[in-house]
């Protein structure tokens, strides 16, 4: 007796055959065409502004986002806008930069606002701008410049305004 020996019977063959893979194929793609429609079920609203969590979708107009920076000797306006060259890619955006200089020690409220109106005019869709308050920045300072940003209710700016 041995107690190692070769088994002389084969392993049956237990791939797909092709037309089993084919009849499959074939079965899924009816129950595909026969429950699906054209019509969208639904929209999901994405709305993430909670800190720790990812930002918010980026703004699909020319200017992607804006920033006001208030320092006490100047405003400091940043926003970014995207490249329209031919060969950039569709992500391509530039920083810009427009710097308001303080008048007599005070915020140039007509400087500012002739600054929104600049990064407005880019794209009159955009609707949001941060400001970002220095820690030496008066209240009346910050109110001014907020009502700069957003603009008036016949003319409005940037109504959706937030402080960070």
């Amino acid at each position: 007796m041995r107690l190692f020996r070769e088994s002389p019977t084969e392993e049956a063959d237990v791939r797909p055959t092709l037309l089993g893979v084919v009849t499959l194929l074939f079965l899924l793609l009816f129950f595909l065409m026969s429950t699906s429609s054209g019509q969208r079920l639904g929209v999901v609203d994405l709305r993430l502004a909670a800190p720790g969590e990812a930002p918010p979708l980026p703004h699909s107009g020319l200017v992607k986002s804006v920033r006001i920076a208030l320092e006490p000797d100047r405003v400091v306006v940043e926003f970014d806008v995207a490249t329209t060259d031919v060969s950039a890619a569709a992500t391509t955006t530039e920083l810009r930069r427009i710097e308001v200089p303080a008048r007599n020690a005070e915020l140039d409220v007509g400087a500012l606002v002739a600054a929104m109106e600049v990064v407005h005019a880019i794209d009159i869709a955009q609707l949001e701008a941060e400001v970002h308050p220095g820690p030496e920045v008066t209240t009346a300072t910050l109110l001014a410049a907020l009502d700069a940003v957003r603009g008036t209710a016949a003319a409005p700016r940037f109504p959706k305004v937030s402080l960070r």
